[in-house]
Order: C-alpha cells, then structure tokens, then sequence
C-alpha cells in the first residue's frame, strides 16, 4: 500500500495546481495534471509526479492512462518516505529524460527549489526578491512562497 500523504503534503499540492491551473487556463497554454496521473519515461518506468505540465504544443504525448513522454515540468512535494527519491533518482532521471523543469517542495523547510534544464544537467533558478517563484517554462507565472505554504503554518 502506498502511505496516504501528509495534510500539509495536500494543501501545498493544491495550492500550486490551483495557481498553475489558473494560469494554464486562461492562457490556454496547456495542461495541469496530478495524481494518479503516470509518466512513462521508457515502457519499464513509470513515476507518479505530484504535479505535472504538459505545454498546449505537446498535449498530444497525454495517453488514456499515462504521460508518454516528459512533461515540460515536474512538482515533487518532498515527504519522508520520498525525499531521498525526489533530490536523487528522480532528479537524475528527469535530467536525464528532458523534463524541462523540476521544482523540489520542501513543506517543513518551507522553500521550493525550481531547477531549469540546461544541456543535460539542472541548474538552480533563484527567486525573485520578493519571494516570487521564476518559472522559465511558464514566465508569465505569479506565486510566491506565501501563497504556496499559505494554510500549513498550524500542521
């Protein structure tokens, strides 16, 4: 059986997808998606994300049961029975794969490292002074830290 996640774990997931959704909506630029959704690698891997994004220009890689391909970005919530797996396997393994961008949640530290494909290796894209997520996948994106861990400070 697969552990039930964390209340903190469900409220920073939902309070990115609530803010990817709405961005992604009304721009049309995509899809957002999240467990149990799958994204097939190779046909003998399999990872369920948190959260992923899949731009409008590749929607066609969305199977009936899996993502056939890497999304454009990848959210881990790190928990943990999952930390270990999130900053190494999978990180390497997105890399590897061209997911384009992996961010790491951290609900106990509360911090998100958004990481950006360059070449085959991520390299770390700093917040804005203000706390501002900086997304390269979706530059027109606005949430910062606050807004992420927003309702999580009492758990």
């Amino acid at each position: 059986m697969t552990p039930v996640s964390l209340i903190k774990h469900q409220i920073v997931s939902m309070n990115i997808i609530s803010a990817l959704d709405r961005l992604v909506r009304d721009g049309g630029l995509g899809r957002v998606l999240h467990p149990p959704t799958g994204v097939r690698l190779t046909p003998d891997n399999l990872s369920i994300p948190d959260i992923v994004f899949v731009a409008q220009d590749r929607l066609h890689v969305i199977g009936a049961k899996t993502i056939d391909a890497p999304p454009d970005l990848v959210v881990e919530i790190l928990s943990l029975g999952t930390r270990q797996r999130d900053l190494t396997t999978k990180r390497n393994l997105y890399a590897r794969f061209g997911v384009q961008e992996y961010w790491i949640v951290d609900p106990d530290a509360r911090t998100i490292t958004v990481l950006a494909l360059t070449g085959d290796k991520y390299e770390t894209v700093p917040l804005a002074d203000d706390d501002m997520i900086q997304s390269r996948v979706l530059p027109g994106l606005s949430l910062t830290l606050t807004a992420v861990f927003m309702g999580t400070t009492e758990l």
